[in-house]
């Protein structure tokens, strides 16, 4: 009789009930929510979601009756996922619309705190490559007293959010470090509010982060590593890393890693996995569902590794292939918006 090993299954989403709480009150109340003036609107929306959400907040663009409704973490990585799976649940509401990540502004932007302000166009940045990701350095335009020292970089980072938006600053933006203050003198950086062409070209052309699905075959490239254990041992490693999904990165509907973990532990069982990772990249690629990223050979354990745009289906899709095979095949899914796991092998 054929063994397999159980595979998981994807339990209902213990946030659709919060989700459902949250829209069904909103939806209830929308009629004297409209009747309130802005701020005020901004505090009932976000009293109605904090029961469900508290890691949340709700912030309102736009005058009733016809208004936006933001949903942000407030740059929190860890609760991205939240924000996106509140804003798909999202009803139609007469309108009103609802985004997911305070978006870009324009140039201009301020802000005053226990009397100091600071503009974006005071705001002095330079860039590099790093990982995958922007690295930033951060200078000033003008003098920053030293007691305000510690407000200016805190501000610099909230504009850096409203200009380059709330996603794009957490995701692609890498190390931030700040010119010390006897060189700012000569720091010759772009303001802040010249910055985004600048950024946006780095990130597509630079990086080539381009987020157009590759097509064709795709480059791949073999590296070795090790990795030390808890007994201080050094494992060996072999990564094949799919350079081709370098343009993926960053795209907010290929934010969940799905790891696909087999035993090899002979010349067949490894041309099984193999077989097993082709046919799961295909169907996944048929629709721009997901993409191969990297495959990790470990301890004659061979893990496969996707970035998946439906969890849910792609789990489904790697189950039907185990099903026909004798594959001992172990699922994990993480949320990895950053594709961490894959950047940790680009130089």
């Amino acid at each position: 009789m054929k063994e397999t090993q159980a595979m998981p299954t994807i339990d209902t989403d213990p946030r659709s009930v919060a989700c459902a709480s949250f829209w069904q009150a909103v939806s209830s109340q929308l009629e004297s929510l409209r009747a309130l003036p802005g701020r005020e609107l901004m505090e009932a929306l976000n009293g109605l979601l904090e029961p469900s959400f508290p890691k949340l907040a709700v912030e309102v663009a736009g005058d009733s009756p016809a208004f936006t409704l933001v949903v942000t973490a407030h740059g929190s990585v860890e609760d991205f996922d939240d924000v996106m799976v509140l804003v798909q649940s999202a009803p139609a509401l007469p309108q009103v619309s609802v985004e997911a990540f305070r978006q870009r502004m324009g140039k201009g932007f301020s802000i005053r705190m226990d009397d100091f302000e600071l503009s974006s166009a005071d705001v002095l940045v330079k860039h590099e490559r790093y990982k995958g990701l922007v690295a930033l350095e951060i200078g000033f335009a003008k003098p920053i007293p030293m007691d305000m020292q510690d407000h200016a970089r805190h501000m610099s980072l909230i504009m850096l959010d409203h200009i380059l938006g709330e996603y794009d600053t957490a995701i692609k933006v890498g190390p931030v470090d700040y010119v010390e203050t006897a060189e700012q003198a000569s720091f010759d950086g772009v303001p802040l509010d010249d910055f985004v062409p600048l950024f946006d070209i780095c990130w597509r052309e630079e990086l080539g982060h381009t987020g157009l699905f590759p097509v064709g075959e795709h480059a791949w490239s073999a590296l070795s590593a090790t990795r030390d254990t808890e007994e201080g041992d050094e494992i060996e490693l072999v990564v094949m890393r799919n350079d081709s999904a370098a343009a993926l990165v960053g795209r907010a509907d290929l934010c969940h890693r799905l790891s696909a973990a087999v035993p090899v532990e002979s010349g067949e069982e490894l041309e099984e996995a193999r077989v097993f990772g082709d046919q799961l990249t295909a169907l996944l690629q048929t629709h721009e569902d997901g993409c191969c990223t990297h495959v990790v050979l470990e301890n004659g354990v061979r893990t496969i590794n996707f970035h998946v745009a439906h969890p849910e289906a792609a789990i489904v899709h790697a189950q039907s292939i185990q099903e026909n095979s004798e594959l001992p095949v172990t699922l994990d899914l993480a949320f990895d918006p950053t594709w961490n796991s894959y950047r940790t092998w680009v130089s």
